[in-house]
């Protein structure tokens, strides 16, 4: 079974960068048709040029030989789309070999990147290998500065993009705390959330992101000691609303997508780490917010699909069906 014959109701919607089904069809009676996941996040790499003091993903995890990640993803064959992703993707020596060998295997092929390794001819050639790109930005270079550093690049890594035409998202981590804890990076003084949103939107605007996407932070990786709770309910709901009216009254015409984890459920996200190993996040009745669940390097990806416990919360997510989205 081809990506092209997996799931045929399901359809990619390049106007709204995401997947669409009729609204009729159930998610479990589509699910049962599947036989791989729809899409998955693909770790090239742990190592990256930053540390973001709320990284989920931090170092110290192995990376594959290239002949190994090679074989990895042929196992993947019929997965509609490939997010590959890392630490930092580009920081990986095979990184362009890898992105030549993805092409023609999945539907989509997207790169999760901090875009500080792009400039004039990175982009030109991204332009010819990937469908689109996701950029985080922390907020105004302030914000920015003390929780990931290299703001200059970053932004001129989007400019880039933007020049060449290469679709983008744009994302954003929701801060939910903001009293003063001076031994906490998060938690020191800085613009109200609403107005880093307000940011966040207005840039993605500026580029021309089809989607900004706002995270709620989970308790994984180095920001488990940040956060003490999920930022969900009525804090969130007020935030769309607050987003929805400024996007109205400014011609915003970037998609605003925010992440309620207490909405999506647990598990939704395949993710393959740099050693093969794959789990479900984020899943918060684990220690740390995770649940592995095999490894691709010595199973097929059928197998790792039968002991992925989180179907319909995987496909329900990526059809947008558990999504704030105005």
């Amino acid at each position: 079974m081809t990506s092209a014959t997996m799931l045929p109701e399901v359809r990619f919607d390049e106007r709204d960068q995401c997947y669409k089904a009729d609204d009729a069809l159930d998610v479990g009676e589509l699910v049962s048709s599947m036989h791989v996941p729809l899409s998955a996040t693909y770790q090239l790499t742990r190592e990256c040029n930053l540390a973001c003091a709320y990284c989920s993903e931090p170092p110290g995890i192995k990376t594959s030989t290239l002949e190994m990640h090679k074989m990895k993803i042929d196992k993947l064959a019929g997965m509609r789309r490939i997010i590959l992703s890392g630490g930092e993707p580009m920081d990986y020596p095979h990184f362009w070999e890898v992105l030549e060998y993805v092409q023609g295997k999945f539907e989509l092929i997207v790169l999760s990147t901090n875009a500080t390794r792009i400039e004039a001819d990175e982009a030109a050639r991204l332009r010819e290998l990937v469908h689109y790109v996701d950029v985080t930005v922390d907020g105004p270079r302030y914000q920015h500065q003390r929780i990931r550093g290299s703001y200059d690049a970053v932004i001129e890594g989007l400019m880039w993009l933007k020049l060449n035409k290469i679709p983008l998202s744009v994302i954003c981590v929701y801060m939910p705390a903001e009293e003063m804890d001076p031994t906490n990076l998060l938690k020191r003084p800085r613009p109200t959330n609403r107005d880093v949103m307000h940011y966040i939107a207005q840039q993605g605007d500026m580029l021309g992101a089809v989607k900004v996407k706002i995270l709620t932070p989970i308790p994984k990786g180095r920001s488990a000691g940040f956060f003490d709770e999920f930022a969900t309910g009525p804090e969130i709901e007020n935030l769309a609303e607050f987003l929805a009216a400024e996007k109205k009254k400014n011609g915003w015409k970037s998609r605003i997508v925010i992440s309620d984890w207490m909405k999506i459920g647990q598990g939704h996200a395949w993710l393959i780490e740099p050693d093969g190993r794959v789990i479900a996040s984020p899943v918060w009745d684990e220690p740390e917010c995770y649940k592995p669940f095999g490894n691709l390097t010595t199973q097929t990806a059928a197998e790792l699909w039968d002991a992925y416990p989180y179907k319909t919360e995987h496909l329900a997510k990526y059809l947008e069906r558990t999504l704030i989205v105005r």
